[in-house]
C-alpha cells in the first residue's frame, strides 16, 4: 500500500533513537535510500512524541544515551507492547548487546539483533531489508482469518540423542507455527504469536495448533513412527482450569497414545500463577501427558518452585549455549545447571545448538538431548518424515530409542 503524498509505502517506518545527530542523519541516508519513511528522536521526550504519531514498523535504538538509556527506552517499550521489530546499536562490548538483546526479548519485545557500532552501510541495508516490511499485512483480523481457513501450518525441529557419539538418532520433535500468508508467504511466530495474545486469538491459534500435532502423530503412527511431539502453550492459557480435559479429549479423537504428546510451558509462564499452573501441569502427568518447562535459565524463578512442579523434562535457553564453546563463564554455568538438574533427576535438552563445538561440550557434561540448527531446520511435515527416515537408516532404527521421561 502506497501512500499518496510520498509514495512510500506506509509499512516502512523507521524510527531513529540515538543521540548523535551525526549518525541520525547517516541512518537516515540510509533508510531512505531503501524508501523508508524516517522519523529521528535524539531524547525520551521526542521519542515520546513521535512513537505515537509517526507509528513505526522499525526502530533503530542506540543503547548508550544520556538521560534515559537504551534499556530504560527497551522497558518503555515493553509497557507500550510495542509490537515494531527492534534493531539496537552501541559502541559497547558484545556481551553487553547481547544482554541488551536478552533483556528485550525477555521483555517480549521483537529483537531483531545488534549492530555494533560504527554500523557498516551493508549491515544496516541487510539489517533494514530483512524488518522491512515483515509485518505488512498482519493484523487481527487477517490473523483471525488465517486461524479459520487453514492458513497456519506446523513446522517439526528434530530432538536428537546425544549419547550416540555422532550418529544423533532422533528421539522426538518440537511442532512451531508458522502462518502461510497469502502474500508474505511463510511468516514465523515471533511476528503474530504475541498479536495473537494480545487480541485473544491465542486459545484458538493454540487449538488449531494442537488438532494439527495430534493429526499428525494419528499419521505417523499408521507408518509405524512412534516420535513424541512437543506443542507450545502460552502463558493466558497455564490459567484455564479446563485444559487438560480439552488436550486429553483431542487426543482421544484422534487415537494418539498420551505418552506421545508433550506440552512445552515457558518459565516466565509457569511462574507468573504457580497455583494454576501447578493444578494444570499436574492433571496434565494424571492424564499420561508429558510437560516440558522450556528456556529454563532465562528468567530468574525459584528453583524449589521449579522442582516442585510435576516436570518430565527441562530445555535449557537457547542464551545459554550462544558462548558455550567460547566463553568460560558460559560453560561454567552450564556445567553447575547439568549438576543439579542430575541431582533433581530431572531430564535435560538443550536447545539452540548451531555448531559442533557446541554439542561436543554438551556431550562432554553429560547433557543428553538437544535440538538446533546444527541438528536440523524446522521444516515441513513431509521433509520430517524424509529427514527421519534417512536417519533411520544410519541410527539402525526408532523404535527403542528413549523418549521424553
Amino acid at each position: 500500500m502506497m501512500c499518496e503524498e510520498t509514495g512510500v509505502t506506509q509499512q516502512n517506518r523507521l524510527l531513529i533513537v540515538d543521540d548523535e545527530a551525526d549518525m541520525r542523519a547517516y541512518f537516515r541516508d540510509i533508510a531512505e535510500e531503501m524508501d523508508y519513511a524516517v522519523e529521528e528522536c535524539g531524547d525520551y521526550e521526542a521519542f515520546d512524541v513521535a512513537y505515537a504519531v509517526f507509528e513505526p514498523t522499525v526502530i533503530l535504538l542506540d543503547l548508550t544515551m544520556p538521560g534515559r538509556d537504551g534499556i530504560e527506552f527497551l522497558r518503555e517499550l515493553g509497557r507500550r507492547k510495542c509490537r515494531a521489530p527492534i534493531l539496537l546499536t552501541s559502541g559497547q562490548d558484545e556481551r553487553v548487546l547481547s544482554t541488551a538483546q536478552r533483556l528485550g526479548e525477555m521483555l517480549s519485545l521483537v529483537m531483531k539483533g545488534v549492530l555494533p557500532k560504527p554500523v557498516s552501510v551493508i549491515d544496516l541495508e541487510t539489517a533494514l531489508e530483512e524488518v522491512g516490511v515483515e509485518s505488512a499485512g498482519l493484523t487481527p483480523v487477517a490473523l483471525k482469518h488465517a486461524i479459520e481457513n487453514g492458513e497456519l501450518v506446523l513446522y517439526f525441529q528434530p530432538k536428537v540423542d546425544l549419547r550416540y557419539g555422532s550418529e544423533f538418532p532422533i528421539i522426538g520433535a518440537e511442532a512451531l507455527v508458522r502462518w502461510n500468508h497469502p502474500t508474505r508467504g511463510m511468516v514465523p511466530p515471533d511476528l503474530f504469536i504475541p498479536m495473537a495474545e494480545e487480541t485473544a486469538l491465542i486459545g484458538p491459534l493454540t487449538d488449531v495448533t494442537m488438532r494439527q500435532a495430534a493429526m499428525r502423530l494419528q499419521e505417523w503412527s499408521r507408518i509405524g513412527i512412534n516420535l513424541p511431539v512437543s506443542v507450545n502453550l502460552s502463558p493466558t492459557q497455564l490459567t484455564e482450569l479446563t485444559l487438560p480435559d480439552r488436550i486429553a479429549g483431542l487426543l482421544e479423537e484422534y487415537d494418539v497414545d498420551p505418552a506421545q504428546f508433550v506440552v512445552e510451558v515457558t518459565e516466565q509462564a509457569a511462574m507468573a500463577d504457580v497455583g494454576k499452573a501447578t493444578d494444570i501441569l499436574t492433571r496434565l502427568r494424571l492424564k499420561a501427558i508429558e510437560v516440558s518447562l522450556d528456556d529454563f535459565g532465562a528468567g530468574y524463578s525459584s528453583l524449589v518452585e521449579i522442582y516442585r512442579m510435576p516436570l518430565s523434562e527441562l530445555k535449557f535457553d537457547r542464551s545459554l549455549m550462544v558462548d558455550l564453546d567460547r566463553d568460560h563463564g558460559a560453560r561454567t554455568v552450564v556445567k553447575a545447571l547439568m549438576a543439579l538438574t542430575k541431582e533433581l533427576k530431572l531430564p535435560v535438552c538443550a536447545e539452540g545448538v548451531e555448531t559442533a563445538q557446541t554439542a561436543r561440550l554438551l556431550q562432554s557434561i553429560g547433557c543428553e538431548t538437544a535440538q538446533g540448527f546444527y541438528f536440523a531446520r524446522p521444516m515441513p511435515a513431509h521433509e520430517f518424515i524424509e529427514f527421519v527416515k534417512a536417519k533411520s537408516v544410519v541410527a539402525g532404527h526408532l523404535g527403542d530409542r528413549p523418549t521424553v521421561r
